[in-house]
Order: C-alpha cells, then structure tokens, then sequence
C-alpha cells in the first residue's frame, strides 16, 4: 500500500480510500476489494472529487486485489465526468497482475493510461 503523508482519509465497508496532492494532480488510493458492495463508496468519493474542482486524477490501485464489472464501471464513470472537464485526466497506476488481466480481458487497458508507479502518471504532461 502506498503512504502518504498528507492526505484525507475516509472508511466504509470493506476499502479505505486516501488521497494526496502530488503537484497539479490529485492521487487517489483505494484498498481493498472493488465489488458491488464497495464500487458505490468509490464512485461517490471519486464524483464528490470530481465536483470540488479536481479533474486531473490518478487512482493508485496497488492497494485493489479485487475488481469486479460494478466496480470496473466506476473507472467509466469518473472519465466521463472527467472528460467533459477542459483539462482533465484521469491515468491509473498500480495494478497487480490480477487486475491488470481484468482490465486486459475487459479492455480497458485501451481505455486508460495505465503506469506501473504512481511516480510515473504524477510525471506525465
């Protein structure tokens, strides 16, 4: 799990949810299991973000080990809003290869930009 050390800190269910400002972009980190029963937490989390004005995201996953179709809409859903947004961006990082073959078999490894380290999406233009 990645630490940070500023950041917000919010728990419901099963996943815990931090973020952390690094620069002009907003990384968010769930942990725990991406399913029907924690996939709504997450998408009010990432829309009430999205609404307070941070539309250039990046969602460190390497805390997910489970990631089910609900909550693979989730990803849908904030780079729609996201978007609609002049500016915005939304890049993933983290993936274990579990998930990495979801998003494969999903695709939406064509979807997203996907970086091995958060490290590396905060970098991107």
């Amino acid at each position: 799990m990645t630490t940070f050390h500023r950041g917000a800190f919010f728990q419901d269910q099963a996943m815990n949810i931090t973020e952390a400002r690094r620069g002009d972009r907003l990384v968010v980190a769930p942990v725990g299991r991406l399913d029907s029963n924690t996939a709504p937490l997450l998408d009010r989390h990432l829309s009430a973000v999205i609404q307070r004005g941070d539309a250039r995201l990046v969602l460190d996953l390497s805390g997910i080990d489970y990631v089910s179709s609900t909550g693979l809409s989730v990803f849908l859903s904030a780079a729609k809003k996201i978007k609609a947004i002049p500016g915005g961006s939304l890049a993933l990082s983290g993936l274990n290869s579990r998930i990495r073959l979801v998003f494969e078999m999903s695709g939406f490894l064509r979807l997203f930009p996907i970086f091995a380290h958060v490290d590396e999406a905060v970098a991107q233009p």
